[in-house]
């Protein structure tokens, strides 16, 4: 029998088996690699590297190997100078997470896993993609009737870039006329370099289609019948974090730690990702403890909601079918998606839980067969690709309009109050179906099909928002030229610091109960001061706070009638400058009706009291 075959065999028997170890109790929990399902003999070199290492040199170039080195610790300094003594190169530091990318020769493999303080060496291995009738089918387009459309959030997308040539992802209102990048920065992990996102690319397709998905503007090819290929989120930003496929999941980490610190510079609310470790034929390790794994966990503790690829390994038996969720989406802390076709059946290659330490995964299932999608070097051209690649940024687009209703949601919230409660519950599918099976031992919710159920974008938003659509809010801001070439070309609005903001509510007649509150970007709620005559809303006026965060912002506006009763937020996109305007004339004095600075007109409507 083949080597590697009976050691797949192996593992999946030993996998099967209980353990003999005394359970722990909750004071005395065993750190992770004490129970790492990619380590069943305990020799503190994964199960995978051990067995490429007794292939001789098959898989190593020039005899060396490439490892991550995990530590007990956040390694330091000496750890680096003790490992390139040795005759490592060391190409990676994590800054959130305990170890080091390096390069090894492969007999010193088992040297450093008796060092003091490294608890693990993992093979660093290849990441692989998980390869117009979807909004509808998911009542996108009912959440775009209530306002809500992605703007002020940035979404990162980690995978094999975005081409931003493409005339659906090169701007957000596809008007040549206005300077409103959407690609807000292009990230290239295997450079670790960091540019404009004018200039942003994709190394292979998939990115490309991957952020048309979540935040495509639709411009270019459309359907047959004249239908726009929109995205879910269309006014959402992107970022381009460019990590695959031409090197190994050391840059997937680098560029997830990059979104991680970044994110408060451009408003990175949301990482998605669609990429998935290639995985042997059997998946007994994928309990969530890889590095990749803890990677995106990371992600997700620093305040990014992420969503991740469920895997399209399901197969036509039982035995192929079940505890097929590839890393990382088999990690804990995000949102891992499973695929639906436009009919709303579970797709028949979408991967099922259980992950092998028993947890139930997938979390939620969206549509991911037959996505019309922006496709790469054709700048107006439109594809068809299928998977829970697909489905993924799909939800991820949902994410970005469930933060767009409530800015102030943490991803704990998004996942466990949102999308737990409100997804809309699947019966688990019949198992004489080896195509459908039933991969959960008993019926519960989540189970290992469809997680906690079909997403519902509609009610996930109304819920997050606490959302009542009678009440609305609309920003009108005067527009900002600049010349080019003798043409005007239209800028985002400019506001100075102690810029008044003004509007007015109007409540068709009834008594206008509530406050107006205003959001300059970065969390945080401001109260309007109502400055009517009749103290009922119908002027009120904000001054832009000294200490908010300045740049590229989103301002948003909503109306607070009750805790549970709120219009949905609309938003603008300005740039908040750091000095103050120059100083107004003597009659221009602020207060109604004309204020100093930018002049925004507000109107609500108001639903009458009972």
């Amino acid at each position: 029998m083949d080597t590697r075959v009976l050691l797949l065999v192996s593992l999946l028997l030993l996998a099967s088996l209980p353990s003999l170890a005394v359970q722990p109790t909750a004071e005395a929990e065993l750190p992770w690699w004490e129970t790492y399902a990619r380590d069943m003999n305990h020799d503190g070199i994964s199960d995978l590297l051990d067995w490429k290492l007794a292939q001789g040199d098959r898989f190593f170039v020039s005899g060396e190997a490439r490892v991550f080195v995990r530590y007990d610790h956040h390694p330091v300094d000496s750890d680096v100078a003790r490992l390139e003594a040795a005759g490592a190169t060391v190409s990676f530091r994590a800054q959130y997470l305990d170890l080091l990318g390096t390069t090894m020769p492969r007999a010193l493999v088992p040297q450093v896993a008796h060092w003091e303080g490294v608890v693990m060496l993992d093979d660093i291995g290849k990441a692989e993609p998980h390869m117009h009738e979807a909004v509808p089918a998911m009542a996108v387009d009912q959440a775009w009737d209530l306002g809500f459309d992605g703007a002020g959030i940035t979404v990162a997308i980690v995978d094999t870039g975005v081409d931003g040539t493409h005339v659906g992802l090169d701007d957000q209102d596809d008007d040549p006329l206005t300077d409103d990048p959407k690609i807000l920065v292009y990230y290239n992990a295997y450079e670790d370099q960091e540019y404009d996102g004018r200039l942003s690319e994709d190394s292979g397709t998939h990115g490309t289609h991957v952020a048309g998905i979540t935040a495509g503007t639709g411009a270019g090819d459309t359907a047959p019948d004249g239908t726009p290929y929109i995205g879910v989120a269309p006014r959402a930003y992107l970022a381009n974090v460019l990590t695959c496929c031409a090197g190994d999941i050391e840059d997937i980490i680098r560029g997830i730690e990059w979104t991680i610190a970044n994110q408060d510079r451009f408003g990175i609310r949301v990482m998605t990702s669609s990429l998935g470790e290639q995985q042997v034929e059997f998946h007994v390790d994928n309990d969530g403890s890889s590095a990749w794994s803890q990677a995106v966990n990371a992600a997700v503790e620093s305040g990014l909601v992420v969503t991740l690829s469920a895997g399209n390994e399901f197969g036509a038996t039982p035995a192929a079918g079940c505890n097929t969720i590839d890393s990382p989406g088999d990690a804990q802390l995000p949102i891992t998606v499973a695929a639906l076709d436009k009919d709303l059946s579970l797709a028949a290659y979408s991967s099922r839980g259980y992950t092998s330490d028993g947890r139930v995964k997938p979390d939620v299932a969206a549509i991911g067969s037959d996505i019309m999608a922006p496709d790469k070097g054709t700048g107006t051209g439109y594809t068809s690709k299928s998977g829970t690649s697909m489905a993924t940024p799909l939800m991820a687009g949902i994410v970005a309009l469930i933060l767009e209703a409530n800015p102030d949601l943490t991803p704990t919230e998004v996942k466990d109050r949102i999308v737990a409660d409100y997804a809309i519950e699947r019966e688990i599918q019949d198992d004489s179906d080896p195509y459908t099976n039933d991969c959960s031992i008993a019926e519960t919710r989540p189970d290992n099909e469809y997680g906690y159920g079909q997403a519902d974008p509609l009610t996930f938003v109304m819920e997050a928002g606490q959302i009542d659509p009678l009440l609305q809010v609309a920003w009108t801001i005067p527009p900002r030229y600049e010349t080019v070439n003798g043409t005007d070309i239209e800028v985002k609005p400019e506001i100075h610091n102690g810029s008044w903001l003004t509007g007015s509510a109007d409540s068709d007649g009834a008594p206008i109960v509530g406050i107006v509150e205003i959001r300059f970007g970065t969390p945080g709620w401001y109260p309007a001061t109502d400055v009517s005559p009749s103290g009922d809303w119908s002027s009120w006026k904000i001054q832009v706070p000294a200490g908010v965060a300045k740049g590229n912002q989103t301002l948003s506006a909503r109306l607070v009638a009750a805790p549970d009763q709120m219009s949905p937020i609309d938003s603008a996109s300005v740039l908040l400058l750091n000095e103050h305007a120059p100083a107004p004339k003597q009659n221009d004095s602020p207060g109604p009706p004309l204020l100093v600075g930018l002049t925004v007109l507000v109107a609500v409507a108001l639903r009458r009291r009972d």
